[in-house]
């Protein structure tokens, strides 16, 4: 099973969301954050663009990219 982390953005608001599925098609798959959600449901699933999709064949693997990419990531202030 491939497990795929991936970069989505609002297009109209700029927010953006990192999240983590095992769907076939992350493309359709809009995430399932309660913030990104409700941000979604108030300004419109129809505006959200995939930014990029990152696949792995473990979670392990995965689990040591999320982590890195967040902390290279993170903003502060």
């Amino acid at each position: 099973m491939t497990i795929y982390l991936f970069i989505k953005q609002h297009s109209t608001t700029g927010l953006k969301y990192f999240g983590k599925t095992d769907c076939q098609n992350p493309l359709k798959y809009t995430g399932s954050g309660k913030y990104w959600k409700s941000h979604i449901k108030k300004h419109g699933v129809e505006f959200i663009e995939t930014l990029q999709i990152f696949p792995f064949e473990s979670q392990e693997e995965a689990t040591t990219f999320a982590l890195n990419f967040s902390f290279e990531n993170i903003h502060i202030g």
